[in-house]
Order: structure tokens, then C-alpha cells, then sequence
């Protein structure tokens, strides 16, 4: 039966703009909506007549799906298990684990009779694994993804859209989402998430107004069939305020009394049943905004049910409820809402229970667990609702759904004091629960929140359960350091001197894990040998083989970072032997391998170790974020091999899908470097600002974080013309009292320092700072990577050495060589070397521009031109880069600078860069010529 009763008014502009954009999608074009407005103002009826004239259409695929809340929350999954049920339905279940690829298994989260899901696998795929199947199915056929309500929605299902909606891409797909605009406030966690779709321009939103006073007139005449409307239409208009489903509410009471309140508008159509059919109503309430028919069969009784179609007939023929597929929904949620109000608290009670009970002899699944959690605790059996919170909170907690986890742990920890016995009842103590619970909260990254539930759990925790103790303070010592808390360290000391060794060393293995995991990150390098050579002895000899793994994995690590021993490697190799075929040690070992060898220069053996680790993730089905990080080694390969298009394509594509973590700081970190270097300063000063807070709390802990942030910082810094920060950024880190030991990243961040006390000598009568102290430790690096180029860079900087030197040198990242032809230049130019300094400074445009690094070509482009030279022109297109070429394209069609950056979703700063080299490359002086000389090369 359709949803829609009334006709479409007041929405044509809105209407053609979902239609052209269906267009387009047919033709082999994807696009996404964002459909906002209050409650009642026609999000799901637009909709529904885009998607009535798609499904005649026989060629394009439907799928919908509307999420769901409970007094707990939203519930879980409710819009994927929709979107999943439609595809099925379509597809059939071979067809669709087959798109679904090698994760297909996730999908059992939400549908436990279609697949199992693994054990062995990462938690937290099920987005990667939906998007997945979609864009699949999508490939082969127009697809329309609806998913509504999304103010009800919980993480996975954000996750999930705000996925599709990036990687939709090159798919024939339109998605279309809604949200009550009133119901996102500021610290709704929606509101970043289409925030950040608008900011990266992969979203067109439409805001749905109220109508006027002349469409609600349409609008009433069209439903009453009529051109003459009573007297009532002036107050009718008044009351409605120009919301339309209120109109059609109001209808109802022409020619009697209005509504007192909104209560009473919703419930005129209700309040008009036969009592039987009242009460059907309610049942189908006190599901939900859907209540399947296999559901009220089961909870009221299958005899029950039969008897009461007539009266759900005459609820549905009153455009109280609708039938929807194989369930009975209500018009609206408003009026949802509004009946359920309605029932009396014995009636309620009644209602849920037999809900909880029904859903309870279905396949458990996070969904469907928090549903019965949900009505046990609105039907007021709160041991039940206890017991039936913890088993939801455990398998949200597997199943990586974090803010479903939380907010049912926390709904745990609220009954816990409500119910006699609850230990009992809940099968682990309060103080076991506080620990789950804490790791939960704090994967939400409410941290405060998370550090309070782990000390309250410490407090708890009896004495006499020292092993249990032990992990639980390994457990809040990561806690702590997630928040930058150095209180982690003194927890981890704790709990190894309750399990001293050769008592219980599985327990140990794993704060020895942690100890030597601390010591890594924190650039402490003996210390990390220390522990992890334990840990690696210990777990051998518990027969732990991952704990061995990452052990061995670990002082590889650190022995070939910090300390340049390239024997680390062998422990890495060793590492990968142990770790087998389970990934979880498997995917450390390529993560960590490739990055150690990145560190140590060479690039292209990391490249291809990383790229066969993500291979090899996407082939285990192990999750996006486990390939993600792999990934993000390949793109920082890419950047020292001078791939910068390729680099920045994979960051632009990947880090607005990576969650908050210290993995997503590495990232943004690398993100911000690039699109600096490449010239698009502004973006990066942008990217640093809204990521600095979270990269001061990381780096307290992680010494690889501190130092390249404060890197890009300084480099930021001098860029603004503010050596005398920049030099700040670089000693904070480099020479402070308590740090470890020099670090494998010191030596690019000494050159850095080099300039800026360069620059500060050259201040007007200032002798600039001491350079000994950053001298001293750059003497101390002669077993980094590349010491012998840096050293070069220093000295260069400093005026002690031509730059001449360090242009000769080879093997360095490859922004190095263009940087050192730009500073020979302008060292030859001041000499008053013309000639010299005109070829040298047009070597590092043509250098700067072959690896994409805008930022070096434009000030060498400007160096020359503030002296009156010019470099050698090129006459040539092949020279210019995928990306210009692309440029070039939308140039020749007209398209100015802001346009260009729209449809390539870059920032405009960034085309106006690469306007500027293609004219350069094409030796013409405008974007006429540019546009003829394109026209003219590609034969048009």
C-alpha cells in the first residue's frame, strides 16, 4: 500500500533537482542528497514520489531503509538491516554475498541467517562491507540508496553514508538522506558528519521550507477535492504554519472545533477509530515506527491477530498506519509518538514484555538485543533489562559499534543500581562492568568520561583478585594514554609488580605488551627493547605466538627507528613467521616492516611491503581500517618518491573516512605536510587548526607525532615569516630536559631549525640564537637515515656549505632536490650570478613541478619574475601532470577557478596553482590561449 495521501505541493524545485540528478545517475553519474526539515514537513514524501517513478522504470534498483530510537538510543542497524532486506529481496542471497566481496560475513551482524560472522577478523567493518555491496551492486545497474531519519541514526549507519556518499564515485548510484532539522542540535553527532560531506562538496542539500499561505490553500483543495474551501480555511492556515502534514491533520476537523494542542491534532484521526481499532494501534506503538507482522504474531498471538483485521483495516483506510512490506507502520512518527502516549501504564507494561519476550526467540544480533533491552526496561523488569543491556553492550562491543556500546553499558551501569543481586543477574561484577564499559566510552572519545569509569573501577576492585586487578589496570592504562595522560605508565608498573614473573605469565604477557608498546611510540628505545625481548620470552614460553609476534615486532622496531640497527630486521622477519596466518600480528608486520623501512630510506621496498599487506587485507575481507593503514605507509612512499598526485588523491579520498585515533593523526599530520609543500598553504593552515588540539594530546605520548607536527608547524611558521616560532616549535621537541634520546626524525627537524636561526640573524642588529646546542645533536644522528643529506641541508641553511652539495646528493625524499635548486638559485642571484641563477631557479620549477610541489615552483616563479627574468618557456602538453590535464579540460569549457575547484572537489587556492603551471607548461600568457592550445592538442 503507498505511503503517500497527499498530493506534492510547494516542492517542484526540489523535486526536479532529485530527478535531474536520477538523470544523470542513469547515464552513469553518482550523486548525494541530504534531504533536512522539521518534523512533518514532508522529507519522506518527497521521497516517496522520486522513488514511485523509479520503480516503474523496470532498469533502477530501490533500496530504503529508516532509522530508528529507542529510549536508550538509536537502535542499532535499524536503516542498514532495510537497505540489506531490499537488496536481498532483489538480488537474492547468493548474488549478494558474492557483491558483497571477501567481508561479506559482516553482514550476519545484521542478518544472522544469511552468513556467519568470523571471529578472527577486526571489529568495525560492517560500513566498509555495506558501502562495499552497494557500490558493487551499483555498478551494474542505476541504483537509489534511501536512508531516512538519520537524526535517529547510530555510528555505524553515520559511518555508512558518510562512506557511500565519498566513495560512490565512478558508480550509477543517487543516495539520498533525511534528518529532522530540529532534532541535530550542536553536540548532535550528525552534525559533523554532514558538515564534513558540505565541506568536501560530495553532498547537495536541499532544506525544505513551509509553505506559503497559497500552497496550503492548493494544498487543502487538492485533498478535499474541491476549489471551495469553508470558512475554516483562514484559521486552518494560521494553525498549520505552513507544515503539511499538519494541514492534512487539520483537514480532519473542518467544521467542528480545532485542536486545543499538537497532542490532539496528532490524534484526531486515532481518536476517530472504533475502540478495537484504537487498540491495534497501540499494539503496533508499543513496537515501534514498524511493527512486523511476524512480531505481533508472535508476541499477541497468531488467533489474536487474525481477529483484529478488520480493525487494522479500517487504521490503515484512516491513514493512521500504512502497510508497509510485511509490517503495519504509522503514518507518520509524530503520530507514533502521540498513540503511544495513549497507553496505560498496565497495557504498556503488557505490551513490551511480550515484545521482549517475542524478539528473544529470534537469532540475537546487536539490533535486535537492544531492541529487547529496550523493552524490558519500559516494561519494568529491570532484571531482565539488566542481564538482556550487558549481553547487548558485549556483542555491540565485538561487533565494533561504539556509541551502541557505550550507551548501552552506561544504561547497565544506571539499572545496576535498581536491581537485588545484580551480579548475578548481570554474570560479572560492577566493577568488571566499569572497565567494559570505560574502553567503550572511550572509543567514542569521550575521554574524561572513560578516565572517570576506569578510576571508579580501580577503586572497586578487590584486592585479593590481583590477577583480575592486573588487567584491568593494563585496561585503564591505555585509557589513560588515549586521553594523554602520563598516569598509564605508573598503572602498568602496578600491575606487573602483582604478577611477578613465573605466577600467572599469561597475565604478564600482556602488560609487558603494553609496556614495550608505551616505550616504542614514546621514542624510548632501550626500554622498549627491554621489555618487549621479556615479553617475547615469556610468551614464547606460555606459548602465546601473537603476543610473540608483536614482541619481536616491536623491537624490530625500535632497534631499526631509533636506534639503526638494521639487525632489527630480522626480528621484524621473525615477527611474520610467528604471527602465521592470524592477522591481527600479521597486519602489525607489514604495518609496522613497511614504515621501518621508509624511515630508513628505502621507499620502494616499503612501498611494495605495504602494498602487499593491504592486498593482502582486502583479500582476508580484515576491514578498511586494517588496509587503511597500510595504505597510508603506501601514500607516504609515495610522497619521498615524489607521487604527489597520487598521494594527495588517497588522502583527499581516505582521511575524511578514518575516525578519530592516533592513526587518524598520523594521517592528517602527512595530509597537511603535503598540501603545504604542494603550495596550497591556506588548506594546510586549515587542516592544522582543526587538528591541532587533538595532536598536542597524542604527542604527549608519541614521540614519531610531537615531532613531525611540530615539523609541519615550524615549516607553517616560517612561511608566515615567524622564525623565532618556528625555532620555538623545534626546541619544545628537540631539546627538551626529559627526552629520551635523539630520534630518526631529528635530522630533517634540525634543518628546519637551521633556517630559522638563519633567519634571525638576518634581523636588524640581532646575533641570532646559539646554534651549538642544535649542532651538538645533529652530531649525535650519524645513524639516522640519510644523515649525510640532512647534515648538508643544515649546513646549507646555516651559510656554512653551498647548496650546490646538497643538490648533488641523491637517494633523499624528492621535495629535497627542488627545495636545494630554489635556495642555489636565490644564493646565485644574490651573488649577482643572473645568468647562473636564472637556469638553476628554472631546474627547480621544472623539478618542483614533475613531483607536483607547487610550493617550491611558484617561489622560484617568483623569484625570477621579481628580478626581471623569466624561465625558458615549454611549448609542450605532455609535460603536464593528470591533474592539470584534467584542469586544462574545464579551462578549455570555460569554467573559472571556483568552478574548477568545485567539480574536482580541491580548494580553489589549489586551482588557481595549477592554472598557473599549466600556462607556464603551455607557454601562453592567459586561459584563452590556454583553452586554444588544449583545443588544438587534442584535435578538436
Amino acid at each position: 500500500m503507498s505511503r503517500v495521501r497527499a498530493p506534492l505541493v510547494g516542492r517542484a524545485a526540489e523535486l526536479g533537482a532529485l530527478e535531474a540528478a536520477l538523470a544523470e545517475v542513469r547515464a552513469g553519474a553518482s550523486r548525494t542528497f541530504v534531504v533536512a526539515g522539521e518534523a512533518g514537513i514532508g522529507k519522506s514524501r518527497l521521497v516517496d514520489e522520486l522513488t514511485l517513478s523509479v520503480r516503474d522504470d523496470g532498469a533502477t534498483l530501490v533500496v530504503r531503509g529508516t532509522c530508528a530510537g529507542s529510549s536508550s538510543g538509536p537502535i542499532p542497524y535499524a536503516a542498514l538491516e532495510g537497505v540489506l532486506r531490499d537488496v536481498v529481496g532483489a538480488l537474492g542471497v547468493d548474488e549478494t554475498l558474492a557483491a558483497a566481496g571477501p567481508g561479506a560475513d559482516a553482514l550476519g551482524l545484521i542478518a544472522p541467517r544469511l552468513i556467519d560472522v568470523r571471529p578472527d577478523v577486526m571489529p568495525g567493518r560492517l560500513p566498509e562491507v555495506v558501502a562495499g555491496l552497494l557500490v558493487e551492486v551499483a555498478r551494474s545497474r542505476p541504483l537509489v540508496v534511501v536512508v531516512e531519519d538519520l537524526h535517529w541514526s547510530d555510528d555505524t549507519t553515520r559511518a555508512t553514508v558518510d562512506r557511500l556518499a565519498r566513495v560512490a564515485g565512478d558508480t550509477s548510484m543517487l543516495l539520498v538522506v533525511t534528518y529532522r532539522s530540529d532534532d541535530v542540535g550542536r553536540g548532535h553527532p550528525l552534525r559533523g558528519v554532514i558538515a564534513e560531506l558540505e565541506r568536501s562538496r560530495v553532498v547537495t542539500r536541499i532544506d525544505l521550507r513551509r509553505l506559503d499561505r497559497a500552497e496550503v490553500a492548493q494544498l487543502a483543495s487538492a485533498l478535499l477535492d474541491t476549489d471551495e474551501l469553508g470558512p475554516g480555511l483562514a484559521d486552518l492556515i494560521e494553525r498549520s504554519d505552513g507544515v503539511p502534514f499538519y494541514v492534512e491533520e487539520l483537514l480532519g476537523s473542518l467544521g467542528s472545533s480545532l485542536p486545543e494542542s499538537l497532542r490532539d491534532l496528532l490524534l484526531l484521526r486515532y481518536r476517530r477509530l472504533s475502540p478495537t481499532a484504537q487498540e491495534f494501534c497501540r499494539w503496533v506503538a508499543a513496537a515501534g515506527l514498524r511493527a512486523p507482522y511476524d512480531l505481533l504474531a508472535d508476541a499477541l498471538g497468531a488467533d489474536t491477530l487474525t481477529d483484529t483485521e478488520a480493525a487494522a483495516r479500517e487504521a490503515v483506510e484512516a491513514a493512521v498506519l500504512v502497510g508497509d512490506g510485511d509490517a503495519y507502520a504509522f503514518r507518520h512518527a509524530l503520530v507514533q509518538e502521540a498513540v503511544y502516549t495513549e497507553l496505560l501504564p498496565g497495557e504498556r507494561r503488557r505490551l513490551h514484555s511480550d515484545y521482549a519476550a517475542a524478539l528473544a526467540t529470534l537469532p540475537s544480533t546487536v539490533s535486535r538485543l537492544s531492541e529487547i533491552a529496550d523493552h524490558w526496561w519500559k516494561a519494568r523488569v529491570l532484571d531482565r533489562a539488566l542481564a538482556t543491556a550487558v549481553t547487548a553492550f558485549g556483542a555491540a562491543d565485538a561487533a565494533g559499534s561504539r556509541t551502541t556500546a557505550a550507551s548501552l553499558g552506561e544504561r547497565a551501569l544506571e539499572l545496576w543500581e535498581m536491581v537485588p543481586d545484580a551480579s548475578d543477574v548481570a554474570g560479572l561484577s560492577h566493577h568488571g562492568l566499569l572497565i567494559r564499559v570505560a574502553d567503550a566510552v572511550a572509543a567514542t572519545t569521550r575521554l574524561d568520561r572513560a578516565v572517570a569509569l576506569s578510576r571508579q573501577a580501580l577503586d572497586e576492585w578487590p584486592e585479593d583478585d590481583r590477577y583480575g586487578l592486573a588487567l584491568a589496570l593494563d585496561d585503564a592504562a591505555v585509557i589513560m594514554a588515549q586521553s594523554g595522560s602520563e598516569e598509564g605508565r605508573v598503572l602498568l608498573e602496578r600491575g606487573l609488580a602483582l604478577v611477578p614473573p613465573g605466577t600467572r605469565d599469561d597475565v604478564r604477557v600482556a602488560l609487558l605488551v603494553s609496556k614495550a608498546r608505551d616505550a616504542m611510540l614514546d621514542g624510548r628505545a632501550s626500554e622498549s627493547v627491554a621489555y618487549a625481548t621479556e615479553c617475547y620470552d615469556t610468551a614464547i614460553a606460555v606459548g602465546a605466538m601473537p603476543q610473540a609476534s608483536l614482541a619481536l615486532n616491536m623491537r624490530g622496531v625500535s632497534r631499526v627507528v631509533d636506534k639503526g640497527d638494521e639487525g632489527g630486521f630480522d626480528d621484524l622477519e621473525l615477527a611474520r613467521q610467528l604471527a602465521g596466518d592470524v592477522w591481527m600480528p600479521l597486519g602489525r608486520y607489514f604495518t609496522n616492516t613497511s614504515h621501518a623501512y621508509l624511515v630508513r630510506g628505502q621507499y620502494a621496498r616499503a612501498f611494495a611491503l605495504a602494498e602487499e599487506g593491504a592486498r593482502r587485507s582486502h583479500a582476508l575481507g580484515a576491514g578498511w581500517s586494517s588496509a587503511a593503514m597500510l595504505e597510508g605507509n603506501m601514500a607516504e612512499c609515495m610522497i619521498a618518491l615524489g607521487q604527489w598526485d597520487r598521494a594527495q588523491a588517497w588522502y583527499e579520498q581516505s582521511v575524511p573516512l578514518v575516525s578519530s585515533s592516533a592513526f587518524a593523526v598520523y594521517l592528517r599530520e602527512r595530509w597537511a605536510w603535503l598540501l603545504m609543500w604542494r603550495g596550497d598553504v591556506d588548506a594546510a593552515e586549515t587542516l592544522v587548526r582543526s587538528s591541532e588540539a587533538e595532536w598536542a594530546r597524542v604527542g604527549r605520548l608519541e614521540a614519531q607525532v610531537r615531532t613531525r607536527v611540530a615539523e609541519t608547524m615550524a615549516h607553517l611558521a616560517l612561511l608566515r615569516d615567524d622564525p623565532e616560532l618556528a625555532l620555538q616549535l623545534i626546541t619544545d621537541v628537540v631539546l627538551a630536559p626529559d627526552r629520551p634520546r635523539d630520534s630518526a626524525y631529528d635530522p630533517s627537524m634540525l634543518a628546519v631549525a637551521a633556517r630559522a636561526v638563519a633567519m634571525l640573524r638576518r634581523s636588524p642588529g640581532a646575533e641570532g640564537p646559539d646554534i651549538s646546542p642544535y649542532r651538538a645533536l645533529l652530531a649525535k644522528c650519524t645513524h639516522t637515515s640519510r644523515f649525510e643529506l640532512w647534515a648538508a641541508v643544515f649546513a646549507a641553511e646555516l651559510g656554512e656549505a653551498p647548496w650546490s652539495v646538497v643538490v648533488d646528493l641523491d637517494g633523499g625524499p624528492a621535495h629535497v632536490r627542488p627545495y636545494a635548486l630554489l635556495r642555489d638559485g636565490e644564493a646565485l642571484l644574490a651573488d649577482g650570478d643572473r645568468a647562473a641563477a636564472r637556469d638553476r631557479l628554472a631546474e627547480a620549477v621544472e623539478a618542483a613541478r614533475a613531483i607536483g610541489c607547487g610550493l617550491v615552483a611558484d617561489q622560484a616563479e617568483a623569484t625570477l619574475s621579481s628580478v626581471g627574468l623569466r624561465a625558458p618557456r615549454r611549448g609542450d602538453g605532455d609535460e603536464l601532470t593528470d591533474r592539470e590535464r584534467q584542469v586544462l579540460e574545464l579551462v578549455a569549457d570555460g569554467l573559472t577557478n571556483g568552478q574548477i575547484a568545485e567539480r574536482l572537489f580541491i580548494s580553489p587556492k589549489t586551482a588557481s596553482v595549477h592554472v598557473s603551471a599549466i600556462l607556464r607548461k603551455l607557454g601562453v600568457a592567459s586561459r584563452t590561449e590556454a583553452a586554444v592550445k588544449a583545443r588544438s592538442v587534442s584535435g578538436a
